[in-house]
């Protein structure tokens, strides 16, 4: 095959070669280089989506947290400025007249926050019924005390009622 091509021709021929290698050479250089930027972007930008969405996600949460920290501290504010735990308890035992099967006393842990109060108390022979009731009205007031702990609630020894072992605990603002 005998080629007798002008010189237009040849810098036509020379340019077509150099465009053909160009574009293989893109060929090569494009899923090595770029394409596999973009692919690394990709998975970046979908872990950096998925992180938005815990911490979006974490943010509800904290923001529902203060939420009620709110509302508790406001529970604080309304309670009385002296109020005190032993007191309080020591009250209800009157009101429902046990306190002659109770024993009340100061409850201290190792690392006690003075901010926590605890009282511990030990009930010998009430009936279910005084329990329950005693429970609620300690739960039903506005004075945010909780059951720490009960230790034991079993039959009493005479057979006539329970004994019972409760700590109450409360928060000081």
């Amino acid at each position: 095959m005998n080629l007798n091509l002008d010189f237009k021709e040849k810098i036509a021929l020379f340019l077509g070669i150099v465009a053909s290698l160009l574009v293989l050479l893109l060929l090569l250089y494009v899923p090595m280089g770029p394409r596999k930027w973009y692919q690394a972007s990709e998975r970046e930008l979908a872990s950096l989506k998925n992180e938005l969405q815990m911490q979006t996600m974490f943010r509800q949460e904290e923001a529902d947290r203060l939420e009620k920290q709110k509302i508790l501290m406001e529970k604080l504010d309304e309670r009385a400025a002296d109020f005190s735990l032993f007191t309080y308890i020591e009250n209800l035992l009157n009101n429902t007249n046990m306190r002659n099967r109770a024993q009340l006393e100061e409850y201290k842990q190792r690392n006690a926050s003075p901010k926590q109060p605890m009282v511990q108390l030990r009930l010998q022979g009430v009936e279910f019924k005084e329990l329950v009731d005693f429970l609620y009205q300690v739960y039903s007031s506005t004075s945010l005390v909780a059951v720490y702990k009960m230790d034991y609630l079993r039959p009493a020894p005479s057979e006539k009622g329970l004994d019972c072992d409760l700590t109450f605990v409360t928060l000081i603002s």
